[in-house]
């Protein structure tokens, strides 16, 4: 594992199960879905379709409005209470933070608001259409082997792109499936959930986490 030196990183954190505890767009599916989107999780958790495909196939089914969709980010999405310590240290050593999402700019906008964005870079998906919303994918005809994918957001390509937009090394921060990628391309990783599982069979070396307050303790802040 390498040393964090703060001057040389930056910090990038998935957002869905990371950042929050649950994950807004499988429970979009569960609470606001109907069996097709049922089958779509099976179909993708399965690897037979791959993250574009289920997204664009829920978003058929739900048929949900913006209004709607803030409605329920706001009613059922709960953010890490240890974040904002977190996002405030980072602010006071001057260590850049990003944020990455497989999901919605929607739903990390309406989680987080306009003050904790404030020096954060997003990276994610957007969500527009009227009435009903569609998904508009952030990584444009992506080139992809895995079985989960392609992403609509290619997180290894995040991590790339903000690697020569900050000429520094990355902390990754994440939980799920699509984090996988961005783990290879991670200087330092703080893994955990299925992440983690992940890691322990590829033989990646991470560090373990359950929340905001554990990263914050190892960096020793």
């Amino acid at each position: 594992m390498n040393q964090f030196n703060e001057t040389d990183y930056v910090i990038v954190s998935d957002f869905d199960g990371t950042i929050t505890h649950e994950d807004s767009n499988a429970l979009l599916a569960e609470v606001c879905g109907n069996s097709v989107n049922a089958q779509v999780e099976i179909d993708f958790i399965g690897g037979v379709i791959d993250n574009r495909e289920a997204f664009r196939r829920h978003f058929d089914a739900l048929l949900i409005t913006l209004d709607e969709y803030k409605d329920f980010i706001k009613s059922y999405i709960n953010i890490d209470p240890e974040f904002d310590t977190f996002l405030e240290k980072t602010r006071k050593r001057g260590v850049s933070l990003y944020i990455v999402s497989a999901g919605f700019r929607q739903a990390v906008e309406t989680v987080l608001g306009k003050e904790r964005l404030e020096d954060v870079e997003v990276y994610a998906n957007r969500l527009s259409g009227e009435p009903f919303l569609t998904p508009t994918f952030a990584t444009e005809n992506p080139v992809c082997n895995k079985p989960f994918g392609p992403c609509g957001n290619c997180k290894r390509d995040c991590i790339n792109i903000i690697k020569q937009k900050s000429g520094k090394k990355v902390l990754y921060i994440g939980d799920g499936i699509t984090d996988r990628c961005a783990a290879g391309e991670a200087d330092i990783l703080y893994a955990k959930s299925s992440l983690a599982e992940y890691c322990d069979d590829m033989g990646i070396s991470y560090v373990p986490f359950t929340d905001f307050k554990d990263v914050t303790n190892n960096l020793g802040w």
